[in-house]
């Protein structure tokens, strides 16, 4: 189902074994392969593909057909940045597009050892389109004004509305919600909210401005202790109900990223747009926040002035429990 099961191919892959898989791989090489000018090309129209697919896949396992697919998105996209850099030289790469959605390519990607610096537009699907319109806009505008274009970085991805609490308390009245549910103000709910995370409780968040694209970054998330790989069980049976492959995500405090992290690069990770291997002591705090089977993660990294009141309910879990990061997963029931 498209805008759906991509992600959960990319979650299932690290299931298969790789004496299956390769099996698999000639099916999909004979779709799409580099030419000697290292542009991508193919002699299957796209629209007959899934009929290709169907007869040359079936009764083939379906971790296995998961592991072919992202074995040879991860070939055929390294060969070809492998190929450029050595043309052109630039070691410095930002990744853009739907097929960037692949956290896991991007960890191979930048794990090359010929490049220099990776950058992954946040949400990197069809929605940073607007992003891309907006700096073309810009520059046609700096053009007819013979002024000197500058493009700032995005330091920040909550864009969205926001809610007054007046707004959010006369929303509580006119639903009956005081009538329904204990409805209490905590002096301080970062406080609050850290104590219950503390004591395995299950938190929605919903502060401040909602998040721009595919990923919850703290203002519309359901966060739980990451200690405890029974809440993945929780979550999912009460609220998400995913598949029981598909890994949950980390937000990790900027001072903890040596603690969990494997990134010797210091690629950013700003945005839950990459996957990195995980230290031991990840694999104990962060267990309900990486992938079971690779232990990889795809986190969240959080300065505190990006977000300071969820980074300060991060803080203040790490004061109760020692742990500097929370499990971290969106605000939506699945497939919302």
């Amino acid at each position: 189902k498209p805008n759906e099961h991509e992600f959960k191919v990319m979650g299932l892959a690290p299931y298969a074994k790789k004496e299956h898989l390769v099996k698999l791989l000639p099916i999909f090489e004979k779709i799409l392969w580099l030419n000697a000018k290292d542009e991508f090309e193919s002699r299957v129209p796209m629209h007959l593909v899934k009929y290709y697919l169907r007869d040359e896949l079936i009764y083939q396992r379906f971790d296995n057909i998961a592991g072919a697919i992202q074995e040879f998105s991860e070939k055929i996209v390294l060969d070809w940045i492998s190929r450029w850099i050595g043309k052109t030289g630039v070691y410095n790469i930002a990744l853009a597009g739907g097929v960037f959605m692949n956290v896991k390519m991007n960890q191979k990607i930048g794990e090359l050892s010929e490049v220099a610096k990776l950058i992954v537009v946040p949400s990197a699907g069809d929605e940073t389109t607007a992003l891309g319109a907006c700096v073309h806009g810009l520059g046609e505008l700096c053009r007819k004004n013979a002024a000197e274009l500058k493009v700032n970085k995005i330091d920040s991805l909550y864009l969205g509305m926001e809610y007054s609490d007046k707004e959010i308390e006369e929303f509580l009245r006119t639903g009956g919600y005081f009538e329904k549910y204990k409805i209490t103000r905590p002096e301080n709910i970062n406080k609050e909210i850290a104590a219950l995370l503390a004591q395995n409780q299950v938190v929605a968040r919903f502060a401040g401005k909602i998040e721009f694209g595919a990923r919850a970054l703290g203002n519309r998330s359901i966060l739980a202790n990451s200690l405890n790989r029974e809440n993945v069980k929780l979550i999912n049976e009460m609220i998400k109900n995913r598949d029981f492959w598909m890994p949950f995500a980390a937000t990790i405090l900027d001072s903890d990223v040596g603690r969990y992290l494997v990134n010797p690069k210091n690629l950013d990770a700003s945005f839950m747009a990459i996957t990195f291997n995980t230290t031991l002591e990840a694999q104990k705090d962060l267990s309900a926040a990486i992938h079971p089977y690779d232990k990889t993660s795809r986190p969240q990294v959080l300065v505190r002035e990006a977000n300071p009141g969820y980074y300060e309910v991060i803080e203040e879990f790490k004061k109760l429990t020692g742990i500097g990061g929370v499990l971290n997963t969106s605000l939506n029931l699945n497939v919302e």
